[in-house]
């Protein structure tokens, strides 16, 4: 077996308000909407897919998730989402772990990480 791809599931309370957060906030699409009524649904950024999930089967592990999105920058959209009502876990800095990241909330608590890989010996720390 090769596997190919995966997505992240986050469990949240409602279904058309997340969509709507990851969509207006957070510039992501809307790629599918399942069920009816809705209850899960997939959300893009490039090629990273996040689905939600508002379906009582795993109601317990709402806001319990957390992902990290490795992107070709970050400085810009960074400042974008500081114009932006999310709750900003950790501010952007470079890490000796030879990443420059930020962590923010989704509505429901989950951990979402943009990072991008930095040059040794680069010093932009914010």
């Amino acid at each position: 077996m090769k596997a190919n791809s995966a997505s992240v599931i986050f469990q949240v309370s409602d279904l058309r308000r997340a969509i709507e957060f990851y969509k207006e906030v957070l510039g992501f699409e809307e790629e599918f909407v399942f069920g009816d009524p809705p209850f899960y649904a997939g959300v893009k950024k490039g090629s990273v897919v996040v689905h939600l999930n508002s379906g009582e089967e795993n109601k317990s592990r709402k806001g319990m998730g957390s992902l990290y999105v490795f992107c070709d920058e970050v400085d810009s959209y960074y400042e974008r989402i500081k114009k932006t009502e999310v709750e900003i876990i950790s501010k952007l800095d470079t890490w000796p772990y030879g990443m420059r990241d930020f962590q923010i909330m989704d509505l429901d608590g989950n951990l979402l990480c943009f990072g991008c890989q930095v040059e040794q010996g680069e010093q932009r720390y914010s």
